[in-house]
């Protein structure tokens, strides 16, 4: 357990002169999902974090039991319908506080203080409710793969895959209030009998064993069994109280053997295991991307270490007939992710030819890429790119080549709405062209504000072309910000058309190369 605690509570070693403190933001302690998104909320005896300024006089260890409510001269009140509670102390700094939220705190809204030698913060507010888990992710961040062990307590990784069948333990807070005192080592209780608990694998409700606190105060386990499904290296995996789901993370799957694979990009077995020998892993991903509003291309080559890639780096690629959901925090529609490659140069520019010209992509911040390329009224034939080689990669020439003409791809959704009520999952169905590419599959997406914010979600599943149609569970629309009443709704859905295959380049342990017809229009999550 000491490598979980290592990921479950960040460490700010960060010194500030004594001030008056500030709350700037209130947070689940393993999902980060903000304020004004339909899954945000504090639950009863959860850890959470308080992110500010001036919020201890120092920084302290992380604590054992019994765990103080006073802690390097600060304390925490939360007052919700006119009771008040004092927060357990985890750990504090100047700019966080990992915190339990004592179970006894009513539910509702309410304000939430802290108090640092005497002096008080402004109250910020604070929203109570019986149950929103938080699942613990690789990275720390709330997102990629998730932080799940096996039956022998070792990381689920890409070669230590789950098989259907196989137990897991998945670790987080926020399941739901527990009696007694949450200041000492609890008594496991399974929560599942009191509140609606439901882990999602793959899309497939899965079979719980125990749902409840572990022996660590505010600390929750799952217990739960992989059920049959699809297979890959990152499948979804999200925990749902009634229609408040967590963030989502990921888990590799295998039908057998231990290492998982992602047959649709290449990524076999037998290749990850030979990247996966090696101390560090260099990939290169170029993309071309035709839209309404005009076509773009982009290169980047990219080394990551062994650990990054093992565990923790998402390969880029969702599961197929699967989805995934992120949280992205400003109208960049950045998605946190602290994994970073180390970006290569392949030579001064890499040049691209389409059927209808040609452009040069200069090597700029980490990356080669143009936009506004000229495209005719014919997108058939090849796309090719030629890098002349620099001193991280070598000279190289790819290519992809798309069969269809114009287009030749239409989608819908039955009865083609405008919007879809987001616990009753959306059904999308398409048409292909006659001269397809068993490389060829779809991409189902869409993205939502949180009205009048910056922040929101998006989410995204990989379907194979020969399908016809793909249903986006519930779980995965109960995580975007609805658009009730919005003149405008801050919302889409796309439906794009991808061809990936396989490139090499000198110094590029391997490389993807993406053509995508991109389908994208207004939509409303309500």
């Amino acid at each position: 357990m000491k490598v979980l605690h290592a990921f479950a509570f960040a460490t700010l070693l960060t010194a500030a002169a004594f001030a008056q403190p500030r709350i700037s933001r209130v947070q689940n302690n393993y999902s980060y999902i903000l304020p004004g998104m339909p899954n945000y909320g504090i639950a009863q005896g959860s850890i959470f974090d308080i992110f500010g300024s001036g919020l201890a006089t120092a920084t302290s260890q992380l604590q054992g039991v019994p765990l103080p409510r006073s802690l390097n001269g600060a304390s925490v009140d939360i007052t919700v319908s006119g009771t008040t509670t004092q927060a357990i102390l985890y750990f504090v700094s100047a700019a966080q506080i990992a915190a339990i939220l004592p179970s006894a705190t009513p539910t509702g809204t309410g304000q939430i203080t802290v108090t640092v030698s005497g002096q008080k913060s402004a109250p910020a507010a604070i929203t109570v409710i019986q149950s929103a888990f938080g699942l613990l992710s690789l990275n720390g961040v709330g997102n990629g793969p998730a932080a799940v062990f096996d039956l022998s307590s070792n990381y689920l990784g890409i070669t230590n895959a789950a098989n259907p069948g196989d137990f897991i333990t998945l670790w987080g807070s926020g399941l739901g209030p527990v009696t007694g005192d949450e200041t000492q080592t609890q008594t496991p209780a399974n929560l599942a009998g009191t509140s609606p608990i439901e882990v999602d694998i793959g899309g497939t409700i899965a079979t719980i064993q125990y749902a409840g606190r572990s022996i660590y105060p505010g600390l929750d386990q799952i217990n739960v069994q992989v059920p049959p499904g699809p297979t890959g290296c990152h499948i979804s995996v999200v925990v749902r109280t009634g229609d408040i789901v967590s963030n989502f993370g990921s888990i590799p799957v295998a039908t057998s053997g231990r290492t998982c694979s992602e047959p649709f990009i290449g990524l076999t077995a037998g290749k990850l295991q030979s990247l996966l020998s090696q101390p560090a892993i260099t990939r290169g991903v170029i993309d071309f991307v035709n839209s309404t509003s005009g076509s773009s291309a982009d290169v980047t080559f990219g080394r990551f270490t062994n650990a990054q890639y093992a565990t923790k780096e998402p390969i880029g690629f969702t599961s197929m007939y699967d989805c995934v959901v992120y949280n992205y925090t400003n109208t960049n529609m950045a998605i946190p992710n602290p994994i970073k490659p180390a970006f290569l140069n392949a030579g001064p520019s890499i040049n691209i030819t389409t059927p209808n010209g040609s452009a040069s992509m200069p090597f700029q911040d980490g990356e080669y890429s143009v936009d506004n390329l000229p495209m005719g009224s014919s997108l058939k034939g090849a796309y090719t790119y030629t890098g002349t080689g620099g001193p991280d990669i070598g000279a190289f020439t790819a290519q992809v080549t798309w069969p269809g003409g114009g287009g030749g791809f239409t989608s819908s959704t039955p009865g083609n709405p405008t919007s879809v009520a987001r616990s009753k999952g959306l059904t999308v169905t398409w048409s292909q062209p006659s001269n397809t590419d068993p490389a060829e599959y779809i991409q189902i997406g869409g993205y939502a504000f949180v009205p009048n914010a910056a922040n929101g979600a998006e989410f995204a599943c990989s379907v194979p072309l020969s399908a016809g149609r793909f249903t986006v569970p519930p779980a995965v629309l109960l995580a975007l910000p609805p658009q009730v009443g919005l003149a405008t709704p801050q919302a889409t859905l796309e439906v794009d058309l991808f061809i990936t295959q396989q490139f090499t380049a000198p110094g590029a342990d391997y490389g993807l190369i993406n053509f995508l017809l991109q389908t994208i229009g207004p939509f409303s999550y309500q």
